[in-house]
């Protein structure tokens, strides 16, 4: 019963698409999946990505750890350490994976912070997989996080087949490169090498192994600031203008 409900929901679903009378997709991988499901073409306008003053970014953010972030019992929270670190955060959901940069770390004993707040009691099955030099931090402010992007080694995205993903551009936009699953719409916004480092297999050993990479790879950050200003604000308006040049004229 339900396969054949779905069957025509599909039906009136792409029937009611082809009334659109323009696709604007997010990324070039969402423009695949609307031309894959509904056999249209789409225009790419990547969202707009809240970028820091850039004379602030990087190295200009103190390195102290505020007081009021949360740890969690059993997993070390060395907040005073300055050993530097490499950062994952969002919403503490299954399908990030955030198992993934966990066991990386752990299997390498480096320093790991993890931000934002659970969903579906995922946070208790990380906790779990956590090292000795794992923190958990809770929800943040955007200042703090701010403050620990621009502080990171790396930020860490192992999300797979996402739309656009927002995180990785904030970290380039703080100065900071990424290391993500070549997978999605993070491979429009990284560029390999130079912005980041990918990893091809969704395993924490793949993982891993981006991780020694970018030790031994010199990423600029003015590099990484540089690719971020691509998906500024002004650029989204810019876009948005260019599509609709009467309406927005007034």
């Amino acid at each position: 019963m339900a396969q054949f409900i779905n069957h025509f929901l599909r039906y009136f679903d792409y029937h009611f698409a082809q009334n659109v009378d323009q696709f604007i997709a997010n990324s070039s991988t969402t423009a695949a999946r609307i031309k894959k499901f509904y056999r249209r073409d789409s225009i790419v306008i990547n969202p707009p990505v809240e970028l820091p003053n850039i004379s602030k970014a990087k190295h200009n953010f103190s390195r102290a750890q505020p007081s009021e972030w949360r740890s969690y019992e059993g997993v070390s929270t060395a907040k005073n350490s300055c050993e530097p670190f490499f950062l994952t955060g969002g919403r503490l959901a299954r399908a990030k994976r955030y198992d993934i940069p966990i066991l990386a770390c752990k299997k390498l004993n480096l320093p790991l912070k993890i931000f934002g707040r659970d969903f579906a009691g995922y946070q208790n099955e990380l906790l779990s997989l956590a090292g000795p030099k794992t923190e958990f931090l809770g929800e943040i402010t955007n200042h703090q996080k701010q403050q620990l992007l621009s502080s990171a080694k790396a930020f860490i995205f192992a999300s797979d087949n996402e739309d656009f993903g927002i995180a990785p551009v904030e970290a380039m936009a703080a100065g900071t490169p990424v290391i993500a699953y070549r997978s999605g719409g993070v491979t429009e916004t990284v560029i390999d090498g130079k912005t980041g480092i990918f990893f091809n297999e969704l395993t924490p050993g793949s993982c891993a192994k981006a991780i020694q990479k970018l030790q031994k790879t010199k990423i600029h950050p003015s590099t990484c600031i540089s690719r971020a200003s691509a998906f500024s604000k002004a650029s989204f308006i810019k876009k948005i203008k260019s599509l609709f040049p009467q309406s927005t004229s007034t």
